[in-house]
């Protein structure tokens, strides 16, 4: 798996939804967060598709013909207002093998674009990024 670094910031922009941790472990929320970046992304030129909830939180499927690309949303530290989102790729053994993987360069766009999406929102205060 190939993952950006993290991106941590407050916001009281993204409501919590009663019982929504019932999708995702208890205490971890992000579902209005990764719906309101889905449509980001899209503007941006990411094309996602229907939000999945993991037990680490809520994540963006990203459209690619080479890759499984996502962008994961949480909650952090059982906090309400303050979130982390970062990039990932699944996938492409083949394209490894042969030398032909592509997933570092477009894990960094997609990061790219999230980092963009937040820093440019006024919804948004205290964004860091975090190495992983």
């Amino acid at each position: 798996m190939k993952q950006s670094p993290l991106l941590e910031f407050e916001s009281s922009a993204f409501l919590v939804e009663p019982g929504e941790d019932e999708h995702t472990n208890p205490g971890i929320y992000g579902r209005a967060l990764a719906q309101w970046l889905t449509e980001q992304l899209c503007t941006q030129g990411f094309p996602a598709g229907e939000i999945i909830a993991e037990d680490f939180g809520w994540c963006i499927p990203i459209k690619s013909k080479s890759h499984s690309f996502y962008v994961a949303c949480a909650s952090a530290d059982d906090l309400k207002d303050h979130w982390r989102v970062f990039a990932f790729a699944e996938g492409g053994l083949v394209r490894r093998i042969l030398g032909k993987d592509k997933s570092v360069e477009s894990v960094a766009s997609l990061f790219a674009a999230v980092k963009s999406v937040l820093q440019s929102s006024t919804q948004v205060r205290g964004l860091r990024e975090e190495a992983q």
